[in-house]
């Protein structure tokens, strides 16, 4: 079979621009990676899903990912690394399927495929998130081949891997309901057939009951944890929607510029339906804390696919801005302030890695911390964790704060006496190097507990860097010489 030279030409201006954003990234890995490698690690040593070993929180979001993460590490495999390298895979695949989407579905031509795989591999919120450590490249792959397997349903093609793909899409990231609920309903509806509903409802109903029955929750504890019901949420989530648009924003206006294409394939309609309806979401929840927009990053391959319908369809004018949006993006990676800068400041997971192999090294095995750095510290440390700001800890995720949407997602709960009560070895202020000073609600509550300062002294050390590491350490520890 002849391979089109456009979706090869696509494909490969894509993986170029994204080799090029790996190189200026790495070795960056997020600090939230580090969660999921703790849990796949203790799933591959036969702890189960636990962040603990005998406590069961359901810290993670990415049920596929931690489940693939912890077969390769029992298989022996390095998390990290494997991490690293299966979210090349993914991203590699997803620029594949954009490329060659007219080999799926009638409604995208081989000319649209390739500059949708250009815009793809150009776009920061997707580049940027090949080799954190994340799940985002597995969820894009997925949600991108719901997408079209909805479309390829609409033209009248199987409707069973809508649900099946759906369904997995689900398993990867709970959020990414809307895309899925929007592909499988509008199947249902136009093909008149059960079929999407029972595919998805047989793969994803079974681990639902399990989860359910092993953790006690509807949700996940990170959405209690992070989620609140304000109008200071929905205002902090319009401002995360606007940040975004500033990035996704060539593809959004050419996407638009399309919109007259879709007369004659309506079938694409329906994603422009999941891209909004899941915008929705992200808003009402308060967006997310975390860089290069995590929470649309997955939706970016379909925004792409519509972009590419809106070039090829305005003929040289609109292939031209296509080639500026490519540019562009490359231009805003280096310079917006929530891709390349933001990314090469955030150095918690670095940090981390260093505090926690110095406490692995210097401090009992059987040490309790607490900290609000929950992935890479407890991750490199060994140590049993309170997570003071609750991703981790059903206790405090499940506290009513008031205010909840005013401060960062995921950095608004807290319980200082919960915490104390709990009667910590080690406490570690701010983020991954400690500060003696508090930072986060969860600092200041737990400094203001009666007989803080009588049980806890402040440590300084100075890690193998040089750079300084403050913690609270039990007085009886510095007493008897257990402390370093």
């Amino acid at each position: 079979m002849r391979v089109a030279r456009e979706p090869v030409a696509g494909l490969l201006v894509g993986i170029l621009a994204v080799i090029a954003v790996q190189v200026a990234l790495q070795p960056w890995t997020l600090d939230d990676a580090y969660i999921s490698f703790r849990y796949a690690e203790n799933l591959a040593r036969g702890e189960g899903l636990v962040y603990n070993p005998g406590e069961w929180v359901e810290g993670y979001t990415t049920f596929l990912w931690v489940f693939l993460l912890g077969v390769g590490n029992a298989l022996g495999a390095d998390t990290r690394t494997l991490a690293k390298v299966l979210g090349v895979g993914f991203a590699l695949a997803t620029l594949g399927l954009v490329a060659f989407a007219s080999r799926l579905v009638r409604a995208v031509d081989a000319r649209e495929g390739a500059v949708g795989a250009g815009l793809l591999g150009t776009c920061g919120a997707f580049a940027a998130w090949v080799m954190p450590g994340m799940e985002v490249p597995l969820v894009a792959l997925l949600l991108t081949g719901t997408a079209l397997a909805c479309v390829r349903a609409l033209e009248g093609g199987p409707v069973v891997p809508v649900g099946l793909l759906g369904a997995t899409a689900l398993l990867a990231r709970p959020d990414s309901v809307v895309v899925v609920a929007v592909c499988v309903a509008a199947v249902t509806l136009v093909r008149r057939t059960p079929w999407a509903v029972v595919a998805a409802g047989g793969l994803y109903g079974p681990y639902f009951a399990w989860r359910w029955w092993a953790y006690g929750w509807l949700l996940p504890n990170t959405f209690y944890a992070k989620v609140g019901g304000t109008e200071a949420q929905v205002v902090r989530g319009l401002g995360y929607l606007g940040d975004a648009l500033q990035v996704l924003g060539p593809l959004v206006l050419l996407g638009v510029l399309g919109l007259p294409a879709l007369r004659e394939r309506r079938a694409l309609g329906v994603l422009w339906v999941a891209v909004v309806a899941h915008a929705a979401y992200v808003v009402l929840v308060g967006g997310d804390v975390m860089p290069a927009f995590r929470f649309f990053a997955g939706l970016v391959p379909v925004l792409a696919v519509l972009a590419a319908v809106g070039a090829v369809h305005h003929g040289r004018v609109g292939l031209g801005l296509a080639a500026v949006a490519m540019v562009g993006g490359m231009v805003l990676f280096e310079r917006h302030p929530d891709l390349r800068p933001r990314i090469e400041r955030g150095v918690v997971g670095r940090n981390g890695e260093e505090v926690g192999v110095w406490m692995r090294e210097n401090l009992p095995a059987d040490t309790l911390l607490a900290t609000n750095t929950a992935g890479s510290v407890p991750y490199f440390s060994g140590f049993r964790t309170i997570d003071m700001l609750g991703l981790n800890d059903a206790h405090i995720a499940h506290r009513e704060m008031p205010g909840m949407g005013r401060g960062n997602a995921g950095h608004e709960k807290a319980d200082g006496a919960y915490v104390f009560a709990r009667d910590p070895d080690v406490v570690q202020l701010g983020s991954a190097r400690g500060r003696e000073t508090p930072v986060f609600r969860s600092d200041r509550e737990l400094v203001r507990q009666p007989g803080f300062a009588t049980r806890y002294v402040p440590r300084t050390y100075v890690l193998p860097s040089g750079a300084r590491l403050q913690l609270f350490v039990r007085r009886t520890w510095v007493e008897d010489g257990r402390a370093p």
